[in-house]
C-alpha cells in the first residue's frame, strides 16, 4: 500500500521521491555489475545512489538536484545494500505501520532463498493496535504462543525485527509514533536466530547476514538469475550446475558481473 498521506505528508510533496526510490535500486544493481562488486554488496555496500530528496530522507549530507549520484557512506552507516532502500522498505510495509513478519518474510524469500509457508487457515491475523499502546513485538509474542504459529515465527521474525528501525517510507527511527496518551514506545531491534545467533541492532543483523549467510544468498542469486534467463524455475536436478557456477565465481572473488557471465555461459542457460 502507498504511505498514508496524513502520517507521511512529505512523501507526497512531489513525484521525485517515488521515482527516485525506484531508480536508486536500478542504479545500484547497474553499479554492482559495472564494477563487478562482490555479491555481498546486495546486503551491505559502502555507497548509495541519492539525489536531494533521497539524501534528506536518509539523513545524509545534502545533495543538490534531482539527478542520482553515487555517494560514499561513512563507516558505521545504516545505509547501503538493498534492504535499506526506500523502495524495498515501502513495499514491505502496509502504508501506515511496519511488521517484522512481512519484512522478515521478504528477507527470507528474496535474500536467503527460503520461501516461508503460508499461515494456517485456522489462525487469526495479528490484530493491529490503533491506540498505539502496544508494540508489534508484544503482539507477536502473544500470537506466537499458538503452537501452529511458533515454529514459523521463530524463523521469520528474527529476520525482520532489526528492520523495525525503518519506518514505512524508509526513514530511520528509534521510537514508534507517539500515541494520544503516554510516551512513544521505543523500538526493540534485538533478535535471535533459530540457530541461537543473536544481534542487538540492524548493524549486527546485517553483519550476520553477510558474514554467515553469504554463500546462501549468493547461491540463491545464481538460481534467480538462471530462472530469469531461462524462463523456468530451478529444480533439484539443477543444483549440480548451481554448485559449479558458485565454485567458479568464488574463485573469481564472487563478483556480480562474473556471476552473470558464468550463468549465461552455463549448460543450464545454453540448453534452455
Amino acid at each position: 500500500n502507498d504511505p498514508d498521506s496524513l502520517l507521511y505528508p512529505d512523501y507526497y510533496l512531489d513525484d521525485h521521491l517515488l521515482d527516485s526510490a525506484r531508480d536508486e535500486s536500478h542504479a545500484t544493481f547497474a553499479e554492482l555489475l559495472r564494477a563487478n562488486l562482490p555479491a555481498r554488496a546486495v546486503v551491505e555496500a559502502d555507497f548509495v545512489f541519492v539525489n536531494e530528496r533521497l539524501a534528506s530522507l536518509y539523513q545524509l549530507p545534502p545533495v543538490e538536484g534531482v539527478k542520482l549520484r553515487k555517494v560514499s557512506l561513512p563507516a558505521g552507516s545504516v545505509r547501503g545494500g538493498f534492504m535499506t532502500q526506500a523502495a524495498v522498505l515501502k513495499v514491505t510495509a502496509n502504508g501506515t505501520t511496519t511488521s517484522p513478519v512481512i519484512r522478515g518474510a521478504w528477507v527470507s524469500e528474496n535474500i536467503l532463498g527460503v520461501k516461508p509457508p503460508p499461515p494456517p487457515d485456522t489462525v487469526p491475523a495479528i490484530e493491529p493496535d490503533v491506540s498505539g499502546t502496544t508494540t508489534i513485538r508484544e503482539r507477536l509474542a502473544k500470537h506466537s504462543t499458538d503452537r501452529a504459529c511458533a515454529e514459523c515465527h521463530r524463523k521469520i521474525d528474527p529476520l525482520g525485527f532489526s528492520l523495525e528501525s525503518f519506518d514505512p517510507v524508509g526513514r530511520w527511527r528509534v521510537t514508534y509514533a507517539k500515541p494520544k496518551k503516554g510516551a512513544a514506545p521505543k523500538i526493540d531491534t534485538t533478535g535471535e536466530f533459530a540457530s541461537g545467533k543473536t544481534y542487538q541492532d540492524f548493524a549486527g543483523f546485517r553483519d550476520i547476514l553477510h558474514q554467515k549467510r553469504e554463500e546462501q544468498f549468493t547461491r540463491h542469486l545464481i538460481r534467480q538469475l538462471l530462472a530469469y534467463s531461462t524462463g523456468r524455475l530451478m529444480e533439484p536436478a539443477d543444483e549440480f550446475a548451481v554448485d559449479r557456477i558458485h565454485e567458479k565465481v568464488k574463485q573469481q572473488g564472487l563478483g556480480l558481473r562474473s556471476l552473470v557471465v558464468e550463468c549465461l555461459t552455463s549448460d543450464v542457460f545454453r540448453s534452455r
